[in-house]
């Protein structure tokens, strides 16, 4: 479960991700509402799914959750895909009455510096697609700072760090591997 925030604008954001990410933004930003709704027992459905999982931790915001910047961000999603030419068949519609029953905070949890490093999971993810999609601040901005790691966002460099600094060396030389360096679990 990911909800991908390459920038702390949400439409932005929803512009940047290629398709595949994009439309799977939609179910995996639900599931986050969905798992902060039955962490605050408001929805009671039984399921105990994703309730642990970093990013919900981290929207969750120990009871006081930043369900307004989900929301937002969820109708950003669904106004690009539907931008794009795709049908759209979620909403929110099912919980919107349970949403009004909590108490939630504007704002955003996602700072600059997590936004920075979506990109450069995005990028490590699809690079043939995300290397054109950065301006070329944004290139060396990646290429000249190490990692900083968030649980649930980008911590996965870690286990792969050689693979990772081969792979920013080829881009700084001008080659573009077309290979994720994600690793698969």
């Amino acid at each position: 479960m990911q909800v991908f925030r390459p920038y702390i604008d949400h439409q932005r954001s929803a512009r940047f991700l290629d398709d595949l990410r994009l439309g799977k933004q939609r179910v995996e930003t639900k599931q986050v509402i969905l798992a902060i709704l039955r962490k605050l027992n408001v929805l009671k459905d039984g399921k105990i799914g994703w309730l642990n999982h970093p990013i919900v931790v981290m929207y969750f915001n120990n009871g006081r959750p930043y369900l307004d910047d989900l929301i937002r961000y969820f109708y950003s999603v669904v106004d690009e895909w539907e931008r794009r030419g795709f049908v759209n068949k979620i909403s929110l519609d099912d919980v919107e009455p349970l949403i009004r029953n909590v108490d939630y905070i504007a704002g955003t949890p996602v700072t600059e510096v997590m936004a920075r490093e979506y990109r450069r999971v995005l990028l490590l993810k699809d690079p043939c697609y995300y290397i054109n999609k950065l301006s070329a601040d944004e290139l060396l901005e990646l290429l000249n700072t190490e990692p900083v790691y968030f649980k649930g966002i980008n911590a996965w460099i870690k286990d792969v760090y050689d693979s990772y600094v081969e792979f920013m060396g080829m881009i700084r030389k001008g080659q573009v591997p077309c290979r994720s360096i994600f690793p698969r679990r």
